[in-house]
């Protein structure tokens, strides 16, 4: 007797616990079959759904007409002048006779606004057939490679390079109102960029720049105009011409006094 009483009991219990446990897949399965619903609308509300077409792929940010690729993937702010003319305005110069740091501003300015050009050795002349033939015969591919944006950008404008753009001024005779190449009447040397920075008679870490408009700002291979409030006018390059830029966002190293002309 004692033993069906025990078997008795052990059927109980099984079946309680039968119970318990389709009692708990039950709920589950209710709890589920309500949360189904709530998940559908979340998918249907989501920027991510399914709508039958493929989802367009995001167009690369347009490069801001200020910005101007330096080196590969190095851009630069800059600001371009809205001219276009060949014109040397002598009026404009505070001493057209003597060379100084102030109207070195002044015609750096001119060159700026004036949009002139970039080409390897000009300094100031207009880019005609016969000059760029010339700079081709004395710089090979320093010219050859970029002679296509030449011609597009700037045949028939005033051209110069980043040392030139100096040398323009130094070599500026305002008797004669022409740029002669190493105006013996001028104050400047054909030297180079790094040559303005040996010679310069008074130089220093860029870190330490004074306010004097008329200071050159240099980093080894190229060199600008101090203009003063924190830009420097360059010519930057044979696509960008001369631009005015943020002497913070370059990358110069020394400030330094041009050579031969009075502070």
């Amino acid at each position: 007797m004692r033993s069906r009483s025990t078997a008795r009991e052990r059927v109980k219990l099984e079946l309680c616990i039968l119970c318990l446990l389709v009692l708990a897949v039950a709920a589950a399965l209710l709890w589920r079959a309500r949360q189904a619903p709530d998940q559908s609308a979340l998918a249907d509300t989501s920027p991510n759904a399914q709508t039958g077409a493929p989802t367009a792929i995001p167009s690369p940010t347009a490069i801001p007409d200020d910005m101007f690729e330096w080196k590969p993937g190095h851009y630069v702010h800059v600001e371009r002048g809205t001219d276009t003319s060949n014109i040397i305005d002598a009026s404009v110069l505070t001493t057209p006779r003597q060379k100084t740091a102030a109207d070195l501003v002044v015609w750096a300015k001119m060159a700026w606004k004036n949009q002139w050009g970039y080409v390897w050795g000009t300094f100031g002349d207009v880019l005609t057939e016969d000059l760029l033939a010339l700079k081709i015969d004395q710089f090979g591919e320093s010219v050859t490679d970029y002679e296509d944006i030449i011609r597009e950008k700037w045949m028939g404008r005033r051209t110069v390079d980043c040392a030139g753009l100096i040398k323009s001024y130094g070599w500026y005779d305002a008797d004669q109102n022409q740029i002669i190449y190493a105006n013996p009447n001028g104050a400047i040397q054909d030297i180079g960029t790094d040559g303005f920075f040996e010679q310069a008679p008074e130089k220093g870490p860029i870190d330490t720049l004074p306010e004097i408009p008329g200071l050159l700002v240099y980093a080894e291979g190229h060199i600008g105009v101090y203009i003063g409030g924190g830009y420097a006018i360059e010519a930057i390059s044979h696509a960008g011409g001369v631009v005015k830029t943020l002497v913070a966002d370059r990358t110069w190293t020394h400030w330094l006094k041009c050579p031969d002309i009075a502070y």
